[in-house]
């Protein structure tokens, strides 16, 4: 029994030196591990500095995802909304991807998805040999857009991919639809257009009524003559009304021969009642010549790409060969908004002129008549003749645009007029909403 005793009284010593062996270690431990992950961090522990590294490399080749290509896909589209609209692109990698096909929301700035395919493959022809190529290929994605969702005059558009398990989402630059004749507005014009000017000053036509059809404009012809004058740096010069400028058919009768004008005044006469004579004069005075200055409005009009549109005369007289199109005129028109001096004519209702020589006085007095009906309307050029019947340009704003309108060929009375106001309807109603 003393034997045992004694024993046990071995074991409880030792278990107790034990015990306190154990909490020694148990202090000591936490600072020598951050010891050895420090020197790890210095380099000074190689096998634990590996096995970090390439941890974090394993990681990171797990989270890099092939990036996804949206490519030959249109910025814009302009079609009437009878006609089929297509929206294409090319994705890759494809995959049998989901592809959506999201149109904008002004209202509260998302996107929202109208239409969703698949980028597939669709025949065996069109693979690689390779499955892994056939996933990477480029593959073209359709959606024919129904006329429902795009019955916006201007609407924004993108692809959107979402992004997969190997390759990250993707979207493409806005898309911009641009749809004409959303209603038949019943004008009395043969043609006209409505044709938005955008921030940049490139335009898109919003409304057409046969807006490509050569027809005579008439005196919105002295938009030409007025450009002409004002960049042949002469607009502070003056000009000497001749016989033959006189003489211009269906004339002011206010300049007399031998008269001296300022050519800012001449201006004023061309814009405002379209006096011939005066634009005979500053096409003598600017070209040398009727016809050298007749030479120098086809030349401008070819630099300005309007292919459908020759110039006769400076004035806007019936003449065979002297015609534009709705859409031509709108350009033209646009251009002549750039000018200064020809937004201070349009804007002002009267101005009187006189000859610097002999001291004749003439208050001239605007034709357009649109400045009575139509509120936020910047002006514009009338025009009225036998065969081109009445017309009018003019420029309007609106919801922050600016919107040229050209009416040809109107009925008499007050028809161009009224046909101008159904146009700014039209762009009330329609034009501003849908960005």
């Amino acid at each position: 029994m003393k034997y045992h005793v004694e024993n046990k009284t071995v074991i409880k010593r030792a278990a107790s030196v034990l015990l306190a062996l154990a909490l020694v270690l148990t202090s000591v431990m936490p600072m020598a591990a951050s010891d050895t992950y420090a020197a790890a961090e210095n380099g000074q522990t190689e096998t634990k500095a590996a096995d970090v590294s390439v941890a974090t490399e394993a990681q990171s080749a797990s989270e890099v995802k092939t990036a996804t290509v949206i490519s030959n896909c249109p910025a814009a589209y302009n079609k009437s909304l009878s006609e089929t609209l297509e929206i294409t692109a090319d994705i890759e990698p494809a995959g049998g991807r989901e592809v959506q096909l999201q149109r904008y929301n002004s209202a509260d700035d998302t996107w929202s998805t109208v239409m969703t395919g698949s980028a597939e493959l669709q025949d065996a022809d069109d693979a690689k040999e390779t499955g892994s190529e056939t996933e990477k290929a480029a593959v073209n994605v359709r959606f024919a857009v129904p006329e429902k969702e795009r019955s916006k005059t201007n609407s924004l558009w993108r692809i959107y991919v979402p992004a997969t398990d190997d390759a990250a989402e993707a979207y493409s630059e806005n898309i911009k639809v641009t749809t004409q004749n959303l209603e038949n507005l019943k004008l009395s014009a043969r043609t006209a257009c409505i044709y938005r000017i955008d921030d940049k000053g490139e335009g898109s036509l919003i409304y057409s009524k046969k807006a490509d059809m050569q027809h005579a404009q008439a005196s919105t012809t002295k938009l030409m003559t007025a450009i002409l004058l004002l960049e042949s740096g002469k607009i502070d010069s003056t000009t000497t009304i001749s016989n033959y400028a006189a003489r211009t058919p269906y004339a002011s009768g206010r300049l007399a021969a031998g008269d001296v004008y300022k050519n800012r005044d001449l201006l004023f006469a061309m814009l405002l009642p379209s006096s011939n004579d005066a634009a005979t004069a500053v096409a003598e005075g600017v070209g040398g010549s009727e016809a050298g200055f007749v030479s120098m409005m086809n030349a401008k009009a070819e630099e300005m790409g309007l292919k459908n549109t020759h110039f006769r005369n400076p004035h806007g007289l019936d003449a065979d060969g002297h015609y534009t199109t709705a859409y031509e005129l709108a350009k033209l028109t646009a251009y002549a908004y750039t000018f200064p001096e020809i937004r201070e004519c349009w804007a002002t209702q009267y101005k009187t002129i006189k000859s610097v020589k002999r001291g004749r006085k003439w208050t001239c007095w605007s034709t357009n008549a649109i400045f009575s009906y139509i509120s936020n309307f910047l002006g514009g050029k009338t025009g009225t003749e036998s065969n081109a019947g009445c017309c009018f340009t003019g420029v309007y704003k609106y919801g922050g645009s600016t919107y040229v309108t050209v009416v040809l060929g109107s009925g008499y009375g007050f028809s161009r007029w009224s046909d101008t106001k159904k146009l700014h309807g039209y762009i009330r109603d329609y034009a501003t909403t849908g960005y």
